[in-house]
């Protein structure tokens, strides 16, 4: 990752006062608050991911067309295309678990420094002295190389937990998977020996859940709240906290401080709801031709006239 020159920066801004130690941790601060923009960027590219996967689900409408009009190349495309977005989608995991990695780490260095701050002042007699003490040193602390080897050490006990997620059963991995209509098996927690075999008809869309909860109109600007992970129209939450409202209105949810703060924007079901209108619009067309086509059988082909 790049992330460590933040931090390394701080090594040669060290001699400058931040308060908490220095410009190290200033830098680790930084870069700690920003996990959430690091991670922002893998999220877009996972939901562009996830949403290309459900059009390209075991029979879809795609997979239909395409076996239909071009039989002898349909399925090697096909495969070719699932193949890569389970790639992308491990790439994801990947780059995710090493922002989490990256960032516990700067936690765990910066932890360190403060307790070397801590020592020196106490011995030097005070913060300050303690500070100057650090900062006539001829050979400042190698900050970025210290960061490495905490990432390294993150990493190994990640992978030495038993409760370990293979980069291949990560989340974002499995739910793109199942996404494509695939039979996935998730690991139970806590039980190696227990699969949990979930599958899931990703082809059909139930009208239901196309819906806002609150409003019972189709989905205009649906977002998704992150901490209970129900869906709503943007315009039906706010009529919910016009009323002072702040339970989450699906039955059952147990999230009683529902706020702005805890939705985002709901691209999958965007994609959803469009689906299903064009369908059904091309489902009246098509109803409306074949009446059409009834009515002129029925009428004959041939007028009589005396």
């Amino acid at each position: 990752l790049t992330f460590t020159c933040t931090m390394a920066r701080g090594r040669n801004n060290n001699r400058t006062s931040h308060g908490d130690g220095g410009g190290a941790i200033h830098s680790a601060n930084m870069a700690i608050n920003k996990e959430q923009e690091y991670k922002e960027g893998v999220k877009k590219l996972q939901n562009r991911a996830t949403m290309t996967a459900e059009l390209l689900t075991e029979g879809g409408e795609i997979e239909t067309f395409l076996m239909e009009a071009d039989p002898d190349n349909a399925e090697g495309f096909l495969l070719a295309q699932r193949n890569r977005l389970k790639a992308i989608a491990e790439g994801n995991a990947k780059q995710w678990d090493e922002i989490e990695n990256f960032v516990q780490a700067v936690k765990d260095v910066r932890g360190d420094v403060q307790r070397q701050n801590q020592s020196s002042a106490a011995a030097a007699g005070g913060e300050g002295e303690g500070e100057a003490a650090a900062a006539g040193t001829d050979d400042p602390p190698d900050y970025e190389r210290s960061i490495q080897e905490a990432i390294e050490k993150v990493r190994l006990g990640k992978e030495s937990d038993p409760n370990h997620v293979p980069l291949e059963e990560h989340e974002m991995v499995m739910s793109l998977r199942e996404k494509l209509g695939e039979k996935v098996k998730k690991r139970a927690r806590n039980d190696d020996d227990d699969d949990l075999e979930i599958v899931n008809n990703v082809g059909s869309d139930d009208v239901h859940v196309l819906k806002c909860p609150i409003t019972g109109m189709f989905f205009e600007d649906p977002v998704r709240n992150k901490v209970c992970g129900h869906t709503y129209d943007r315009k039906g939450l706010n009529q919910l906290f016009s009323t002072r409202k702040t339970k989450c209105p699906i039955p059952g949810c147990s999230n009683n401080t529902l706020s702005l703060a805890q939705v985002e924007v709901d691209d999958e079901m965007k994609l959803k709801v469009r689906r299903h209108k064009t369908r059904e619009e091309a489902a009246k067309k098509k109803r409306d031709l074949d009446e059409t086509m009834d009515d002129d059988e029925e009428g004959g082909g041939y007028t009589v006239l005396e």
